[in-house]
């Protein structure tokens, strides 16, 4: 049922195996793993309730997501959420506790049938969501943000990863686009590669390991890229990043690894949140952030700043930054004096609107008092006059041939 990792024990069963909540009689089916949350793998499970049986044949009722979680202050956060906003953009737990495992249990979260919005860029959208569908979607995860701020309390992992996207085509289609919030997050992989192996003892058990995965890192020759499931770490608010992760031994500034899921939330704010509602935006324009390093991230926004407009390919300005740290103050002037040309130029032939680019902007002040509120985002006309989630539908999970409109 779990396979070790060093001396981590992982949730990990067959799919197939049956979980059976005791209090309830409800009963669970492992289908598929469809993502993973540290070692640990995520389920889409099928399950039967005692109500569910018709003439004596036992009925599926629906479909959950089945996710392993220690005891620990995610689960007290989680909880004391979903106390106080019940009817929200947030997902919440469905059950919390349906198996005991290890020093953990496994809980019930809705199931959200499309996967995240990180898994649809990488999957059908590489070089990035139209964009009155980035206006869609970001609302939805905004309105579930709303309602954290509202209960004076920080999310600190805003991300394409963290908003859900789920379809229901029966009775009537339906999208919904949520936020997860602590315990209710993981990394979404809806095809997941998994293999089975077994251990090296006569008669261990089976267990699922991923396939394909190289622990050693990169292939030589490749360059090393930031992992987006760690972008809220490298990729924080500079008032966040420059007191939890900046260390002045490391000339690439990179956190070792991620801290921001403790109980110091001293560092985190509103306004963190909202510098990284704009790094969202800028992976759900482009389709993926394909950053080295601390000074590549920012070498990039303040070049977007100082031309006050979003180039229609990262790697364009990427590559101009690159060029000015290799030619050394005089190539920096010279790249100033272009991205302000590029400001005073009256022929605009970006594929994004002013709106858009103004918020991203205005998300990505390096002063926080400067930055937004999630109420002032909303009353912006890109989402005022957002269009509805069955134009997402459209555009984004029904679209045969998705990558003519990025």
């Amino acid at each position: 049922m779990a396979t070790g990792a060093g001396s981590m024990i992982a949730y990990r069963p067959i799919p197939g195996n049956i979980i059976i909540d005791t209090l309830t009689g409800t009963k669970y089916i492992l289908q598929k793993v469809i993502g993973t949350c540290g070692f640990h793998f995520i389920y889409k499970v099928c399950y039967y309730t005692v109500a569910s049986t018709i003439e004596g044949r036992l009925l599926p009722t629906g479909y959950t997501t089945v996710k392993y979680i220690q005891p620990g202050y995610e689960v007290y956060k989680s909880k004391r959420a979903q106390q106080s906003m019940r009817n929200s953009n947030i997902i919440h737990v469905e059950k919390w506790r349906i198996q005991d495992f290890r020093h953990g249990f496994c809980s019930a979260l809705p199931y959200m049938s499309e996967g995240s919005l990180r898994y649809i860029l990488s999957t059908r959208f590489h070089n990035g969501l139209p964009e009155d569908c980035i206006a869609i979607a970001l609302k939805q995860a905004l309105l579930g943000l709303f309602d954290l701020h509202f209960s004076d309390r920080v999310h600190k992992r805003f991300s394409a990863g963290n908003i859900y996207v789920n379809f229901k085509p029966r009775p009537v289609s339906n999208v919904e686009i949520k936020l997860g919030y602590e315990a209710t997050i993981y990394e979404s992989d809806l095809e997941t590669p998994v293999v089975l192996e077994r251990g090296p003892e006569p008669g261990n058990q089976p267990y699922l390991t991923l396939k394909g995965k190289n622990p050693g890192g990169p292939p030589v020759g490749f360059q090393f890229i930031l992992d987006l499931s760690l972008l809220s770490d490298w990729a924080a608010a500079p008032e966040v990043f420059h007191s939890k992760y900046y260390d002045s031994d490391d000339e690439n500034r990179n956190p070792a690894k991620s801290s921001s899921r403790s109980e110091d939330d001293d560092d985190y704010s509103f306004k963190s949140d909202i510098w990284l509602v704009g790094i969202a935006a800028l992976e759900l324009a482009y389709g993926n952030l394909r950053i080295s390093h601390r000074e590549e991230l920012e070498g990039l926004i303040r070049k977007i700043k100082r031309s006050r407009r979003l180039p229609d390919k990262l790697e364009h300005v990427l590559e101009e930054y690159h060029e000015e740290e290799k030619k050394g103050k005089m190539k920096k002037v010279t790249g100033y004096l272009k991205d302000k040309m590029k400001l005073v130029q009256s022929k605009r032939s970006n594929k994004f609107s002013k709106e858009f680019e103004e918020l991203v902007l205005d998300c990505l002040c390096s002063s926080e008092s400067k930055r937004p509120s999630v109420a002032d985002l909303l009353q912006r006309p890109f989402f005022r006059y957002a269009k509805n989630l069955q134009w997402f539908q459209r555009r984004v999970l029904y679209a045969k041939n998705p990558m003519p409109y990025c």
